[in-house]
């Protein structure tokens, strides 16, 4: 069965190779990033829109360069998902939105193994704010860019899950089936509409909150997917027909939700700055290579005087899967 499917899957491997489904899988792929970045954009009142929509091509193209610091950088994998379930639904309540503190009470290997997007995209968001404060053009727009593919990935399904692609219940491959393969069949960029934005002043832990939605929706995906292979085992036709009619309006709602709170994150960057004046709109990177950052933004430095990093982590729930290597 295992080498049938293999065999299977032969016709999707040019787009499989843009992503990983080893642990920890990439996100919504190139398609599904771009998307989210763009809505954005779309999504900002005129205040900000004005200085952002000459700068949509770049914020667009850029979308997925985390995912290519990754490749480069193990360090960087783990600030792409969280596993709540690992640590159960009600443990999240009290995490602290400090990485170090985190650390400090759980041990840096076990936060790290389980995942560090929350923390990721507080401390962006904290970068962005200095950016505003400093009318920094240029590292608004970068920023803003790179901000936006831990926004996505928070919201992928299977970001939030230690079931991250079906390996513990028999359904390996489903991340891509689902986030890649179903989104650039059945998705359109015009499909996405703006939704109303929303004030967001402690971003690791609306994160989580967005994360505990993403969870959930796993859940959702996974018998979506036992039913349609029940229907077509070699993931033809019949099975992306299938699992879209429970499975787009997932994706579709966590995109819109993407677009949505990474615009909303930027407003209250923006506020938290004081509102500043900015620059006349304009290209910033004009005349530059749109595959060349000038920003890549680092890992927050550890302080000086933090808590003492225990050996260990509490456990996680019983029913709770077993840890992902």
């Amino acid at each position: 069965m295992k080498h049938q499917k293999l065999r299977v899957l032969a016709p999707f491997l040019a787009t499989l190779t843009l992503i990983s489904v080893a642990a920890p899988s990439f996100g919504w792929g190139v398609v599904g990033h771009r998307y989210a970045n763009g809505l954005a954009v779309d999504s900002l009142p005129d205040s900000l829109k004005n200085f952002y929509a000459p700068n949509r091509a770049w914020i667009v193209a850029h979308s997925s360069d985390p995912d290519q610091w990754r490749n480069k950088d193990r360090s960087e994998a783990p600030h792409h998902f969280i596993d709540l379930d690992f640590w159960g639904m009600d443990a999240v309540k009290t995490f602290p939105t400090d990485y170090w503190t985190a650390c400090g009470l759980y041990g840096k290997a076990a936060v790290d193994k389980n995942g560090t997007v929350p923390w990721r995209i507080a401390y962006l968001e904290a970068k962005l704010t200095k950016a505003f404060r400093e009318k920094d053009a240029k590292g608004i727009i970068e920023i803003s860019a790179f901000l936006g593919h831990y926004v996505a990935d928070t919201h992928v399904p299977f970001h939030a899950a230690t079931n991250y692609d079906g390996q513990l219940t028999g359904q390996k491959g489903i991340h891509a089936r689902f986030e890649s393969v179903m989104v650039e069949r059945q998705i359109k960029d015009t499909d996405l509409k703006p939704l109303p934005l929303v004030h967001i002043d402690a971003p690791a832990m609306t994160a989580i909150e967005w994360a505990k939605v993403s969870l959930n929706r796993s859940f959702e995906v996974l018998a979506s997917d036992k039913e349609s292979t029940a229907k077509d085992a070699q993931y033809g036709d019949v099975y992306y027909t299938e699992l879209g009619k429970k499975c787009r309006p997932i994706a579709l709602n966590a995109l819109q939700e993407s677009g949505r709170d990474l615009a909303s994150l930027w407003v209250s960057a923006w506020e938290a700055a004081g509102k500043p004046e900015l620059p006349a709109p304009s290209d910033v990177h004009s005349g530059e290579p749109l595959d060349k950052p000038t920003t890549d933004p680092d890992t927050p430095a550890k302080p000086e005087t933090s808590v003492p990093v225990q050996n260990s982590a509490p456990s996680p729930k019983a029913e709770t899967p077993v840890k992902k290597p």
